[in-house]
């Protein structure tokens, strides 16, 4: 086993941290796993310093943490959280030797590699031939949006692409849609598909239904709003397939665009809750019918991840790449 590295995944609901290792058959695992709520902290650095507490003289000298937000010299400001986190500073107060800022879907994406197929749920088995090692697509709805692109190196390695592509616009497909984005664009002006299908922009969507059909609004929570969606109430079920029916069509954009026929991984907790929908015909006909390109997209394997410690383990698997590069 390899010297361990703290590692954490740090989303806009969320905190993750643990250690971890490298085996000797090349995967790496993890290990005094830490789930606590962002909320409960007003710093970054001061949940961090809760769990080197934890870990006492286990504490490694390095850490790797993904968060959910762009990186800028060593510093990030979280997308969804009031969060500037910054190495540099990390480095001086927490006794850590080496602090590395990752953006989080490049650790999702570098994840999905290490994982057993027993963590993924299969939605389109496509024909990829796996020696052909094409481009991965990683991008789903969680609090956010997040997306990155996996790049095969070689015949064993992997480089990672991340984008901000969640905060592309969102495309309206049919009248429930379109009137959907023109509500929005009324209250929030630019509307991005984060805004539409993440869960930060849930009462957002629940709000501008509501106006449109007439209904007063009540703040309702994501369990809620599903079931009433299964016992027919109209606006929660609207709410429910846009947000799959959308998924699937923000993610076969992004396939057809980044060419990334070795498959696509939908991700995030949104879309966990949402598999059922997702996996709906009507759903995965969002991503496949492209008018004279819906032969290319048929071939492209889907499936959703379901592990919850994926953006740890890619956040290992980072920087023990680099160890292997250096």
């Amino acid at each position: 086993m390899s010297e361990p590295v703290l590692v954490g995944d740090i989303g806009g609901t969320n905190v993750r941290f643990a250690l971890a290792r490298r085996g000797f058959a090349g995967h790496c695992t993890v290990s005094d796993i830490s789930v606590m709520p962002g909320d409960d902290f007003e710093t970054f650095d001061e949940a961090l310093n809760v769990y080197i507490r934890q870990l006492g003289s286990r504490t490694p000298p390095q850490a790797l943490i993904a968060l959910a937000g762009p990186v800028d010299e060593g510093k990030v400001q979280l997308t969804n959280r009031d969060w500037i986190v910054d190495a540099r500073r990390l480095e001086a107060n927490t006794g850590l030797k080496r602090v590395r800022l990752v953006n989080d879907y490049a650790a999702m994406a570098r994840a999905i590699p290490e994982l057993p197929e027993s963590d993924f749920q299969l939605l389109q088995k496509g024909d990829c031939d796996e020696e052909d090692r094409d481009p991965i697509l990683v991008c789903g709805p969680g609090t956010g949006v997040g997306m990155a692109t996996l790049i095969p190196v070689g015949n064993q390695g992997w480089k990672v692409l991340t984008g901000e592509g969640g905060h592309a616009a969102f495309a309206p497909y049919d009248d429930r849609e379109w009137a959907l984005a023109k509500k929005l664009h009324e209250t929030h002006g630019y509307v991005s598909r984060e805004l539409v299908l993440s869960g930060s922009g849930l009462n957002a969507v629940h709000k501008a239904l509501c106006e449109i059909d007439g209904v007063a609004w009540e703040e309702l929570p994501p369990q809620e709003i599903m079931d009433r969606a299964l016992k027919g109430d109209r606006i929660c079920r609207d709410i429910c397939e846009i947000r799959a029916r959308g998924t699937l069509y923000f993610v076969g954009d992004a396939a057809l665009m980044n060419g990334t026929r070795g498959g696509v991984v939908i991700t995030g907790g949104v879309a966990e809750r949402l598999a059922d929908w997702i996996a709906a015909p009507e759903a995965l006909e969002r991503f496949n019918t492209r008018g004279p390109m819906s032969k290319y997209m048929t071939p492209i394997p889907i499936r959703l991840l379901l592990s919850g410690e994926a953006a740890l383990v890619g956040a290992a698997a980072l920087h023990f790449d680099e160890g292997a590069a250096g």
